[in-house]
């Protein structure tokens, strides 16, 4: 009897604290609020410019919506220290508040039930940095053997909006896919979910690489590799017929990676036969070197197991 009151005097003391650190922004952030609720989330097209030296972020997330209810005021979430600069809707200024990570974007009139529309959101900032990826979440900011950037994201349990503006609850994600388009010194690669549809070379000394999931995605699933990568595929006779397989390791592991990754095939064959077919042929299949453990994110799986050949990496992919 003892041991039972000394365990529900500890689960009460747990539950007190927890109640105790319930703040306003944990409603707002993990309700349907009804700044949230009157619309339904089809499009991202997130255009991110990274600085290394500075280690700051400046880009723009152009939001495409469908209204199903009436409504006026739109919940959009980024976390300090970014900060949203700008709101346009056609071309046109919007005005909007700021309570904790939630951002209030006021339309001037209301939007009739069934229409699309689109939001322009403009933000900047030095992002978090990951105190232990992929456990926490930010920005990775590492080096190289060879002296070279090494970036990566993660977000999962913070939120994605650790380092872009988005609707920020897990229950939405969008029909019709994201664009990203990720600029960055010109002497790196940036990789991301989906296809690599083009790249394009600035007169500034970056280079924009532009990567499209046709697929919806939940937030926490994107994320930004940016390093020295060289890249290497292979086609996979899958269930769906053929699956492209994309590899993207830096340049001085080519060679453990061509050995290692010899395993996918065997993997999404076992993965197909238990639990039916990859879901996203549409968005191809990756793997990208990281400077943290790994993280599985929808079609570009980070991988940071360094090639050991006594512990395998885990390679996932999400239903």
């Amino acid at each position: 009897m003892q041991k039972i009151a000394l365990f529900v005097c500890l689960l009460t003391l747990s539950l007190f604290c927890t109640a105790q650190n319930y703040t306003e922004q944990d409603t707002l952030r993990g309700s349907i609020t009804p700044e949230r609720g009157w619309w339904d989330l089809l499009h991202y097209d997130l255009k991110l410019k990274i600085d290394p030296l500075e280690k700051f972020i400046s880009g723009s997330n152009t939001i495409k919506y469908k209204v199903l209810e009436k409504g006026s005021t739109l919940q959009i979430d980024l976390q300090d220290p970014l900060q949203i600069t700008k709101v346009l809707q056609n071309d046109k200024p919007l005005s909007y508040t700021k309570k904790g990570f939630a951002y209030y974007i006021d339309l001037p009139t209301k939007p009739k039930i069934g229409s699309v529309g689109l939001l322009e959101i403009f933000y900047e900032g030095v992002p978090v940095e990951s105190k232990n990826p992929p456990w926490s979440g930010g920005f990775t900011w590492e080096k190289d053997e060879n002296g070279n950037d090494f970036i990566a994201t993660t977000c999962q349990g913070i939120g994605a909006s650790i380092w872009w503006p988005n609707k920020d609850h897990m229950y939405d994600e969008p029909d019709l896919g994201v664009s990203l388009s990720i600029t960055c010194p010109e002497n790196l690669t940036a990789v991301s979910n989906g296809r690599l549809v083009e790249t394009i070379d600035n007169k500034d000394r970056t280079k924009t690489f532009v990567w499209e999931v046709v697929n919806p995605i939940n937030n926490y699933g994107i994320n930004v590799n940016v390093g020295d990568y060289v890249h290497f595929s292979e086609k996979y006779r899958g269930l769906k017929g053929q699956l492209d397989c994309d590899y993207y390791v830096l340049s001085n592991n080519l060679e453990k990676a061509k050995e290692q990754f010899k395993q996918v095939p065997l993997m999404l064959e076992a993965f197909e036969y238990w639990f039916g077919p990859y879901p996203f042929y549409e968005d191809g299949f990756q793997i990208v070197q990281s400077p943290h453990l790994g993280m599985e994110h929808q079609s570009a799986i980070a991988y940071g197991n360094k090639f050991s050949v006594d512990v395998r990496a885990r390679f996932c992919y999400s239903y």
